[in-house]
């Protein structure tokens, strides 16, 4: 086999073919009506008029090829079927059917021109080589529409890449209670159907050069330098997690820090700018180690009582002053004690036996403490509602003195 083998052809070839040739395009228009239904679908309109343009000028072309060695297909004749594949990627379809459709073509116009052949008692030499020559050529056309497939799905798919980063920056600006019919246009260029609520979740990257990629394909993603946000329809959150806590637990690391996700709250779709807030909240507060030690993936719903500590830092001083007023006259070394002991019964809801063994201590040692506790704070020890009061101040006393950010 060569790369040409009409060129092996007699060029008189031409002549005992051509009256064939409209029959070969008869039949092949009536093959892919037939057997490609969806090819076939539009054969009386403008597709079909190009389709029979098509298959008529790729088969004058080949005639016009035997005996030459000319390439297989001009500029125009190369555009033609390039544009078939892309027609296809536009109905979102594969390019199986296509390429089969042109399959059957080639048996189709090898029958008709090895019959007109046979009729002229062309030699057995001759119809080997035009058989050949038939099957190259269909490949060679096959391959232009291969191309026109690709490039049209690379085409589309860099619009649809630029239309979800415009859609994430118009959600992540508010715009879907401001701007509603933008946010849905773009959402329909993006192919993103909106849902009704989401979570904004943020990978810190701090300008690393190898991001890692966020993999959920429903998650709408917008680089803005030092992280990665995306915006997460709320049916997808789960699996978002699994995914980045595979990404994060991967070994992924900025400088001395693991890689980690903070997910903000679940809003509505207006309200993506609030769980983007919250989002970096929760960054800033792990950062700063304020979270404990927390995992790959940082939800807002398991730290809400951190954020709301954290949202006002004029209240929470206040409300460290007020709650913890009776600790002020005891030593630095002995409130520390005290104030350690206090959250730790506080945490085991006022079982001694429990803070015993979560402080590590004799439990004579935490009735001591409790006894000195409740000369400072009286019976505010037995209200419910200063109970927490000064559990949250004591979760939040010291965070709140060591954070400027607040």
């Amino acid at each position: 086999m060569t790369d040409r083998p009409w060129a092996g052809i007699a060029p008189d070839m031409a002549d005992v073919l051509r009256p064939a040739l409209a029959t070969a395009v008869d039949r092949s228009i009536e093959n892919i009506t037939h057997r490609y239904p969806e090819l076939g679908a539009d054969i009386a309109g403008r597709y079909g008029v190009a389709l029979r343009k098509g298959i008529e000028d790729a088969l004058s072309r080949f005639l016009d090829l035997l005996g030459s060695d000319l390439p297989p297909l001009d500029t125009e004749l190369t555009a033609s079927f390039a544009s078939f594949g892309a027609r296809e990627d536009r109905r979102g379809r594969s390019l199986e059917t296509l390429l089969a459709a042109y399959r059957d073509g080639a048996r189709v116009a090898w029958q008709v021109f090895s019959g007109a052949a046979l009729d002229r008692e062309v030699s057995r030499v001759a119809l080997a080589t035009l058989a050949e020559a038939i099957f190259v050529y269909i490949d060679e056309l096959s391959s232009a529409s291969a191309l026109g497939f690709a490039q049209a799905q690379l085409r589309h798919a860099s619009e649809r890449d630029l239309a979800r980063r415009e859609l994430a920056s118009a959600l992540l600006a508010g715009e879907a209670g401001t701007h509603a019919p933008r946010v849905r246009e773009l959402a329909g260029r993006a192919g993103w159907r909106l849902p009704t609520r989401v979570a904004v979740a943020v990978l810190a990257t701090r300008g690393v050069d190898a991001r890692p990629p966020i993999l959920h394909p429903e998650i709408l993603v917008v680089d803005r330098g030092d992280e990665v946000q995306g915006i997460i329809p709320d049916v997808a959150i789960p699996g978002l997690a699994r995914q980045f806590a595979s990404i994060a637990g991967a070994g992924g690391a900025v400088g001395d820090l693991p890689m980690r996700v903070f997910v903000g709250t679940v809003r509505t779709l207006g309200e993506a700018p609030l769980s983007l807030a919250h989002a970096q909240a929760l960054r800033r507060l792990a950062d700063r180690g304020l979270l404990g030690e927390v995992g790959p993936v940082v939800t807002a719903a398991r730290h809400l009582v951190a954020l709301v500590l954290h949202a006002d830092r004029s209240l929470a001083e206040h409300l460290v002053a007020q709650e913890l007023a009776p600790l002020e006259p005891v030593p630095p070394a002995r409130r520390e004690i005290l104030a350690t002991t206090l959250l730790c019964w506080l945490g085991q809801h006022g079982d001694r036996a429990a803070t015993s063994r979560a402080l590590g201590i004799h439990p004579q040692t935490v009735s001591y403490r409790l006894g000195e506790l409740r000369r400072l704070f009286g019976a505010g020890l037995d209200d419910p509602a200063r109970r927490l009061a000064l559990h949250m101040a004591l979760a939040a006393g010291p965070q709140v003195a060591d954070d400027p950010a607040q």
